[in-house]
């Protein structure tokens, strides 16, 4: 399966299938949410396959292929430090490389000329996975660095199935946020949520209307949990019933691919969470960063608590999610970009396990070299 580098911006619909999902290091594994859960299933039993490529083959030499293997090589270790449009420039290439290298030794890998050109483009796409990780490290990066990266190096596209479910959830979710929040309390806005869960529990999800009614009143319920976080994230306010509750509603979505004849097809399914995930994430985090401009943070749980919702869309976000957001979520993604180094900077956590100022480097890193 070939991947094909896609140039601009992941909210421009066209081309392909959507193929695959990129595989990506979570770079806090103890981070619990029941929203990671379900994508960490979905990644591993869900795949769109659609995997021809419109390059035309290109088949190499032996030699041609180890000379163009070492003079790209070599052009990367005599740089010291490189910008984020340039490192982009150079993974296009590589991954040319890689291409034409690998459609050569394809049609006979019994061959010994084929079989040896096989072995030292593994070894050359090691040395050069070497050098990019060096080259992403020469330089301090920003998380609008790495927004720049994942525009031009996503590798996952829809289709235009998938391109009309896209929209009709967009659409959905524009139409959702027009509802005003529910009034009350903090202890009511949680109460209001999980009864919402329970009611969906109890009279079950038959059919897309259900589903499509379900993730609206769910947005309602989310932005007036959201409207009192501070008092909510002090964790005084029990939270096990929503979290329970949802983590099922969700189980059964999902079970509706499985159902005889299928309710959703499972293609729908993945689109479907992944966008809900996508809301829900970038809502949460700029609700915190928003709090953090006036919040006095009271402990460290507080402050623990703001930081993960503040980290969650970069370290869970992968090439399927950002291909499914639409100019509002990268505007405002965006603007996440700009304000978290600030907002994390606000946040003291005894034995926090990252750097600030390395996140950027390292999702980049993951992002390109997986």
């Amino acid at each position: 399966m070939e991947q094909k580098i896609k140039a601009g911006k992941p909210d421009r619909w066209q081309g392909r299938t959507l193929y695959r999902e990129r595989q990506k290091r979570h770079i806090f594994p103890s981070l619990k949410n029941h929203t990671l859960c379900y994508m960490l299933f979905m990644a591993a039993t869900f795949v769109f396959c659609g995997c021809q490529s419109t390059d035309k083959d290109t088949h190499l030499t032996a030699e041609e292929a180890k000379t163009i293997r070492h003079d790209f090589l070599h052009k990367i270790q005599t740089k010291n430090e490189v910008g984020t449009e340039e490192l982009i420039s150079l993974v296009k290439e590589w991954k040319r490389i890689d291409k034409a290298v690998s459609d050569g030794s394809a049609p006979d890998t019994a061959d010994f000329h084929t079989a040896h050109v096989s072995k030292d483009h593994i070894v050359w796409n090691d040395s050069v996975r070497s050098q990019m990780r060096r080259l992403i490290d020469s330089r301090q990066r920003r998380l609008t660095d790495y927004l720049t990266v994942v525009q031009n190096l996503n590798s996952i596209e829809t289709d235009t199935v998938s391109m009309r479910l896209a929209s009709s959830v967009h659409r959905l979710y524009r139409k959702a946020g027009t509802a005003g929040i529910y009034k009350g309390s903090g202890k009511e806005a949680v109460r209001n949520y999980n009864r919402l869960l329970e009611d969906v529990l109890r009279k079950g999800i038959h059919n897309r209307q259900e589903v499509f009614g379900f993730l609206m009143e769910e947005d309602v319920a989310f932005r007036s949990f959201l409207h009192h976080l501070p008092v909510i994230s002090g964790g005084d306010i029990p939270m096990g019933g929503i979290t329970r509750n949802t983590g099922t509603v969700i189980r059964r979505i999902i079970g509706l691919a499985d159902s005889v004849p299928p309710v959703l097809e499972k293609p729908e399914a993945v689109i479907l969470l992944t966008m809900r995930n996508n809301r829900r994430l970038l809502q949460n985090a700029a609700a915190c960063v928003e709090d953090l401009e006036v919040l006095r943070i009271k402990d460290d749980g507080q402050a623990a608590a703001y930081l993960w919702m503040i980290l969650q869309p970069w370290i869970t976000f992968d090439g399927l999610a950002y291909a499914l957001m639409d100019e509002g979520e990268w505007h405002l993604l965006e603007e996440l970009a700009v304000k978290t180094p600030g907002s994390l900077g606000k946040l003291k956590v005894d034995g926090s396990p990252f750097d600030i100022n390395a996140l950027p480097a390292l999702l980049i890193e993951t992002f390109i070299l997986g």
